[in-house]
Order: structure tokens, then C-alpha cells, then sequence
């Protein structure tokens, strides 16, 4: 594609020599075919260097760069339309491989491919378009909408319910039991699991989490969330509309989080706790109680922003505190002397 354009499918303005472009690559390695990006301000003494041929950059921008300038409102945003201007997606044929397992009973849309040893069980209903990859693994009574995609290896157990454009990445686990168990005379007795899990439209769950059932009633995750690979929802937890949830995320059971809310990597949140809308919850925080609306926490436990880099202030005051105390203690000690 040349740059004229995509900046005419962007809504943005050339500014420069109107090159080809063949692929997309970051300022610090990108070469004079390719496309590359300036979001943030702190990046821009790259332009000087980048080998690029041509490079989004904000209506502002005014920087010195030998690239070609496509300005946009939003580069970030713009970059994502470009990679799929660049890099359409793969079209899926329809179809059933012949080594799928589907039961008889099974309600199957239009248009749909599903990959070789995918073992789908009874009672299940598959809405139009929907692509399945291989090796999944789908269980009883399971419900899910139009123009979803399971990737392989995912497993989505019984009476599981998704919405439509959902999307799993590989090795996902939906609806196994949550970790429920009473201790009696000594040793741990399963409580049954026979809840289900519910995600609404335009909900991605990545790689390798897992979303429990609940005990009774519902797991929910509400339209439009993003949840990262290697994320754990416990059972009867409830995840509101628009939220996203970085890699390696563990929340107990119970756990309600609000709409639009921003969870880090390694947050690890308690049961039975309450997360308000809009709130940002900082890589690595352990949250221990509620948390309110368009808070920023972080730190363990978790504690409002100001709060801890006050108490990060302090702890790097620690040795010249502790130096200052011993002056004193010396001090006093030989005032108690003279008195004496």
C-alpha cells in the first residue's frame, strides 16, 4: 500500500514522499518500506534516528525525521486500523473436518468451521459464522453465539453460555468447578460446582485462563471485557462491561469488579470484595477490601496512590532516619552522662 493511501483511509494527511509500504516494524528497527509509530512523547528523539519510511505521528507533531509523516488524531488508534488494512486476517472456509465428534443433537448455525478432533457433546447450540479450532473440547448443553472463534485446545464445559463475537485463545478453560471444598473431621469434601459461566458479546479471554463455574448461579463476564492470558476468575465472580485485565490476575470467589475498571499484571484480589467502576488497579497490587469508583490503587495491600508514594518517600528516608536516631541516642547519652 502507499502512503497516500492509507492516509486516505485513515482520515489523516500525508506529509512527505508518498512510499510503499510493506510492512510494519517498531522506530528503533523499522526500514524505509516500513510503517512505524509515535503515541508518546518521550519516544519522539527516535524520529532523528528511525530508519522508517513512513510513521504516524499526532497532527502536532514537529519534530526533525527523514520519514514520511502520515498525521492523525490518534496514532495508537490509527495503528490498529492499519495493521488490518495490512494485514487482513486469513479467510476461514467453512466446514467440518471429518475427524470432529458432534452429537446428533447438536444445533449447528450456517456457515461454520469446525477443526479436525474437536469433540463437541450434546444438547449444544452453535450460532452462524462461528469458527472453531482443532482439539476442542465442548461439553453438554453449551450455548454459543454467531462469529465467535475458539482457538485450539480450548475446553468450554457444560451449560457454559457465550454471547456473540467471542473470542478464546488457546488452552482457555471455561466453566471447570471453582475450588470449593468443607473441611469435615479433618479432611476436604468437594462441594458440588453447579453454577455455570456467562460471557457477553465481544468478550476475549486469553491463552490459558480459566474462568471457574459457579457453585450456584452465575460466573459472569459482562460485553465488551478483555481478559489476558493466564488469568484466573474464580466461581461467582461477576466482571463488568469494558474492563481489561493484564496477564497473571488471580481473583477469589465472589469477586465483583465494576465497568470500564484497568487491572495490571499479578494483581491478585480477595473474595467477596467490590471493585467500582473506572477504578485502576497497578501491576502486582494485593487488594484486601473494596475499592471505590475512579480510584488508582496499587501496592500491597493495595492503598490510594497518593497514600503509598508518600509512604515509598519515607522508605527511602529510612537510613538517613536511622543515622539521625543514633546521632541522638549518642547525644543524649552523654548529656545523661554530664548530668550525672
Amino acid at each position: 500500500m502507499l502512503a497516500g493511501d492509507l492516509a486516505r483511509e485513515l482520515e489523516g494527511r500525508l506529509d512527505g514522499e508518498d512510499r510503499e509500504i510493506t510492512a510494519v516494524a517498531p522506530l528503533e528497527t523499522a526500514g524505509i518500506g516500513d510503517l512505524s509509530y509515535l503515541s508518546a512523547e518521550k519516544y519522539s528523539g527516535l524520529m532523528e534516528t528511525t530508519g522508517a519510511g513512513t510513521v504516524l505521528v499526532d497532527e502536532g507533531f514537529e519534530g526533525e525525521t527523514a520519514a514520511s509523516l502520515i498525521r492523525v488524531s490518534d496514532p495508537y488508534a490509527s495503528l490498529r486500523q492499519s495493521l488490518i488494512l495490512l494485514y487482513p486476517p486469513e479467510a476461514v472456509e467453512p466446514g467440518i473436518q471429518p475427524t470432529a465428534l458432534i452429537h446428533p443433537s447438536v444445533a449447528l448455525g450456517e456457515n461454520l468451521s469446525i477443526g479436525p478432533y474437536t469433540i463437541i457433546d450434546a444438547e449444544v447450540t452453535i450460532g452462524d459464522g462461528t469458527v472453531i479450532g482443532a482439539s476442542v473440547t465442548i461439553g453438554r448443553e453449551v450455548r454459543i453465539g454467531s462469529n465467535c472463534v475458539i482457538h485450539p485446545g480450548v475446553v468450554i464445559y457444560r451449560q457454559s453460555l457465550l454471547g456473540d463475537r467471542v473470542e478464546l485463545l488457546a488452552n482457555a478453560v471455561i466453566g471447570s468447578d471453582g475450588f470449593g471444598h468443607s473441611r469435615e473431621e479433618g479432611i476436604y469434601l468437594k462441594i458440588p460446582q453447579v453454577g455455570r459461566v456467562v460471557l457477553e458479546d465481544d468478550v476475549l479471554v486469553g491463552a490459558c485462563s480459566t474462568i471457574d463455574r459457579a457453585t450456584f448461579g452465575e460466573t459472569r463476564v459482562e460485553a465488551g471485557t478483555k481478559i489476558d492470558n493466564l488469568v484466573m476468575v474464580a466461581h461467582n465472580s461477576v466482571i463488568g462491561p469494558n474492563t481489561a485485565i493484564a496477564a497473571q490476575t488471580g481473583m477469589a470467589g465472589s469477586t465483583i469488579v465494576g465497568g470500564e475498571v484497568q487491572i495490571g499484571g499479578q494483581v491478585g484480589l480477595a473474595g467477596h470484595l467490590k471493585v467500582g467502576d473506572r477504578a485502576v488497579l497497578a501491576a502486582k497490587s494485593g487488594v484486601i477490601s473494596d475499592i471505590p469508583e475512579d480510584a488508582y490503587y496499587f501496592g500491597y495491600p493495595a492503598r490510594p496512590q497518593k497514600e503509598w508514594m508518600t509512604m515509598l518517600a519515607g522508605l527511602r528516608r529510612l537510613p538517613d532516619l536511622r543515622r539521625q536516631v543514633r546521632e541522638l541516642e549518642r547525644r543524649l547519652a552523654e548529656l545523661e552522662d554530664q548530668v550525672e
